[in-house]
């Protein structure tokens, strides 16, 4: 049978009106899901300068509370008094203890996240009409905050503000209203299909197929407008639907392109990276290493923020003596991209103490950091290529990846991975390698049209446009196709 590219396209481009549909109505509420999204009233932790000089030791105060082991351990300040923060399971919220006076404070954890919640939102404690825990991403706190467990602070009002609240790193992950969740659901379902979310293998399947069958729309409307546009003018004087469709088609094919090819390629990258996704963790220190002479050495200098992390089984004190610190809230601008802020040594007003043996005196970071990202890339450290401090979002590190500051390692394998983490908690924040940072690069510039940041109101307003183009070319040929009509 001789092949035929209208045939093709108007059997092929019916099924895709499914898929072109739900993907341009929800391309078109993600600018208005990110105007309209709440704003925070800081995107800064509270600054905070502790003195620890009348501290009690950590290892006594540990000992005597019968805690032997624990996951984290940072000192923080609630209404100007520090306080030892101790976790000892991800799954319930940490114990607070007066760094004085050793008392514990009794829901220290909730009135953390309660203070830090007003302190984001600018909201009074007294407008706070619920708290809760949570340990799980939900439709309410999505996995692509990235952050667990966190502090769910509900606020007062008819939007039902929430606040989503990271009190290990004093940061907010989510800002929600009801506004806001529910363009989220709008968004979610027809540009990620959710619907489908309980079979990730079928949803992804699915989608590509749709993705594949409207690129072959867009390429075969193209060579249609191409091959028959002789006779266009003649044949469609007196049918404005035809003429219209295949006006708008030729705009909205070449849109639909770097939509529907990024988007493919997205999807694909996404699908496999979430399959081989390095899980997080944080390793068991035991109350036994701790040494009072390390302590020592950290109590008598006022600090800003202390953490206690850990490298192959060894602790170590990590402190910030200056501000304003360089921990950055995650919930960035969804569009605002900062640019790329990297130093290649290590920050001054930072010192790291091995916690465990203060004859071993301060520690490098920088090494520090590549010790923890050859772990999770079970590597040897000797095939680390550079390791450089990133304090700002922009890049292949967007704001996605949540957490700053990071340290970024390099290493000289097949591929060029780099590993982004945390030392102040020792997470892996991202891992992107030179595949990654191309296609990454690609859905931002092609998918996401970031290359007119210069005017993001413009660029929202351009890109609604252009989805809107593809939802009326695919209801006009949805149309036509109806009519049973050759109207090429």
């Amino acid at each position: 049978m001789k092949f035929s590219w209208f045939n093709w396209h108007r059997r092929l481009g019916v099924i895709t009106c499914f898929g072109i549909l739900l993907w341009g109505i929800s391309g078109i509420s993600h600018p208005i899901m990110s105007h309209f999204q709440p704003r925070p009233a800081s995107f800064m932790p509270p600054q905070q300068t502790m003195h620890l000089e009348e501290s009690v030791f950590p290892d006594s105060l540990l000992a005597m509370q019968k805690i032997s082991r624990f996951l984290r351990l940072n000192v923080i300040s609630l209404e100007g008094t520090p306080y030892f923060r101790v976790a000892e399971f991800t799954d319930k919220p940490a114990r607070y203890f007066n760094a004085s006076t050793a008392i514990e404070l009794p829901d220290g954890d909730r009135q953390y996240a309660k203070m830090l919640a007003s302190h984001y939102t600018g909201l009074p404690l007294a407008s706070i009409t619920s708290t809760r825990f949570i340990t799980a991403f939900s439709d309410d706190y999505h996995a692509v905050n990235q952050l667990l467990p966190v502090w769910r602070v509900e606020f007062a009002g008819d939007q039902h503000l929430r606040a989503f609240i990271d009190t290990d790193q004093a940061r907010l992950s989510a800002l929600v209203d009801d506004t806001r969740m529910t363009l989220t659901k709008v968004f979610r379902f027809g540009h990620n299909w959710s619907f489908l979310g309980g079979f990730p293998r079928l949803q992804v399947s699915i989608m590509a197929v749709t993705v594949a069958m409207a690129l072959f729309s867009a390429c075969s409307g193209l060579y249609l407008y191409v091959s028959r546009r002789r006779h266009a003018k003649s044949r469609f004087a007196s049918k404005p639907v035809h003429r219209w469709h295949r006006r708008m088609g030729l705009v909205a094919a070449i849109s639909t392109l770097m939509f529907a090819g990024s988007g493919l390629l997205h999807l694909i990258v996404s699908y496999m990276q979430a399959t081989h996704k390095v899980t997080i963790t944080y390793p068991t220190t035991l109350t036994s290493q701790l040494s009072a002479e390390a302590w020592h050495l950290v109590m008598h200098t006022p600090i800003n923020k202390l953490d206690l992390t850990s490298l192959n089984g060894t602790p170590y004190w990590l402190s910030q003596t200056q501000g304003p610190r360089a921990q950055v809230a995650a919930l960035a601008q969804e569009e605002h991209h900062h640019g790329h802020q990297a130093a290649t040594e290590t920050p001054s007003g930072v010192t790291l103490v091995n916690a465990a043996n203060a004859d071993a005196g301060q520690a490098d970071i920088m090494a520090l950091a590549g010790e923890q990202a050859a772990a999770y890339a079970n590597v040897p450290a000797s095939d680390i290529a550079g390791t450089s401090l990133v304090t700002q979002f922009g890049g292949e590190y967007g704001f996605l990846f949540k957490r700053l500051p990071v340290v970024r390692v390099q290493f000289k394998v097949e591929g060029n991975p780099r590993y982004f983490i945390e030392t102040s908690t020792g997470a892996l924040a991202a891992k992107v390698t030179d595949g990654d940072a191309l296609e990454g690069w690609i859905f931002a510039y092609v998918h996401k049209w970031n290359f007119a940041d210069g005017n993001k109101t413009l660029r929202d307003i351009a890109v609604a446009m252009f989805a809107l183009g593809n939802v009326i070319v695919a209801l006009m040929g949805l149309y036509l196709f109806t009519r049973k009509k050759k109207y090429l």
